[in-house]
């Protein structure tokens, strides 16, 4: 078997919902044994999430809980409960790194707190990820990444200037918080395995979003130098720049500006418009006029070619764009064909079905890496964890069940 880089590295999961998942899943594609502790009955809530397989809601058919936990053993502890505290600790013990993504201060009001965990374990690493972090006046506010996202800042900045602002599409911002969690994360793990000394991570949702690298990095710099708040460009401030339909779906071109103007132009047939000093001058074709005379003989090319086509005339020509895909086609996309990104897991609720890949490639360790693992069924490695990892026979498991502390 391949020996991915944190394979030696044991994460306890406390997490729910979206942005701790992905992390532990990151951290399980790298090779982690990621433990995820999910409550009794129904686990985390992100099973009732849909869609579900086949539109029949279920807690093992959900899509995105099914993507977000591949590469996990599921066992269910009820927190609430003495001996399902003690449990955790236990667990605590043998793990390397815990994650949790509970509103502040929960986990200490339950006694498994970052003072709890480094009393039975001095070396771990807990990540705690919340709305707006683990301090401040706005600490135990509810959020959603919804609202989030508009007090981050970057909705100011998103969509159509005429309209109301816009959030990035589905879980994309959960997903980035997560994301860089499990990258802090093994950052203060590599430091606690230096030092012999663990730590406390604070991921806040808001100071993540607050720190993303988009045009808010020019925003802030043009408020600190002239007092003035930036807007959001129109669309197509440039001509043949924006979403265009075509013979068979659409394509995007970003801005065309230079020589990339240049380049369309020819691509589109017509080089005329070189030989008038007009057009090769931005501004002037920036007017209204030229702007949606050019737009009509893009408009024109384009529902006259199909996306492949039309792929191939910007590669040739250096004009950067590209299709707007269907998922259809990106399944069967030549290119995550050759590098084998797709892979299929099999679910004994589901059956085989496609999933999105890893994100990276290690040279050092071996491509590819062992096949994912499917996300497990609520509580299906209880006794397999406790065995294994606490050393517990069947009759203390037997007796941990009877008292509801573990299913």
């Amino acid at each position: 078997m391949v020996d991915l880089p944190l394979s030696d590295v044991r994460v306890l999961d406390l997490s729910w919902h979206v942005a701790g998942p992905y992390c532990t899943r990151v951290l399980g594609d790298y090779g982690a044994d990621v433990v995820k502790v999910e409550r009794p009955g129904d686990g985390d809530p992100t099973r009732l999430a849909p869609p579900f397989y086949e539109d029949e809601p279920g807690i093992e058919r959900s899509a995105l809980f099914l993507h977000l936990n591949t590469n996990k053993r599921s066992i269910a502890i009820d927190l609430r409960s003495e001996q399902g505290r003690e449990t955790v600790l236990r667990l605590a013990e043998w793990a390397d790194v815990a994650i949790e993504s509970f509103s502040p201060g929960t986990l200490d009001a339950l006694g498994l707190g970052y003072d709890a965990l480094r009393a039975v374990n001095p070396g771990i690493v807990l990540t705690s990820i919340s709305n707006y972090g683990q301090s401040g006046p706005y600490r135990d506010w509810t959020g959603s990444e919804l609202t989030i996202w508009g007090m981050g800042g970057p909705m100011l900045y998103t969509g159509s200037p005429d309209r109301e602002p816009l959030k990035t599409a589905g879980h994309t911002p959960a997903c980035h918080v997560g994301g860089l969690a499990a990258a802090a994360t093994n950052i203060a793990l590599w430091g606690a395995d230096a030092s012999g000394e663990g730590d406390h991570l604070d991921i806040s949702f808001l100071e993540a979003f607050m720190g993303l690298i988009d045009r808010r990095t020019t925003s802030l710099l043009n408020y600190q130098y002239t007092g003035e708040t930036s807007g959001r460009p129109p669309a197509g401030q440039t001509p043949g720049s924006g979403i265009w339909p075509t013979g068979d779906g659409g394509f995007f071109f970003t801005t065309v500006i230079g020589p990339r103007w240049n380049a369309m132009a020819t691509m589109i047939g017509h080089e005329e418009l070189l030989d008038d000093p007009n057009w090769l001058d931005p501004a002037w074709r920036a007017q209204e006029e030229p702007m949606a005379q050019f737009q009509a003989l893009v408009g024109e090319w384009m529902l006259g070619h199909s996306k492949l086509e039309i792929r191939q005339a910007v590669e040739d020509a250096g004009v950067y764009g590209g299709p707007v895909n269907t998922v259809a086609e990106l399944l069967s996309d030549p290119h995550f064909t050759e590098r084998a990104f797709f892979e299929t897991i099999d679910h004994p609720t589901t059956g085989p079905q496609t999933y999105p890949g890893r994100t990276y490639r290690s040279s050092a360790h071996g491509w590819p890496p062992p096949p994912r693992r499917r996300a497990p069924l609520l509580g299906e490695h209880t006794d397999e964890i406790l065995d294994e990892a606490l050393g517990l026979d069947a009759a203390a498991i037997a007796e941990l069940r009877s008292k509801g502390a573990v299913s």
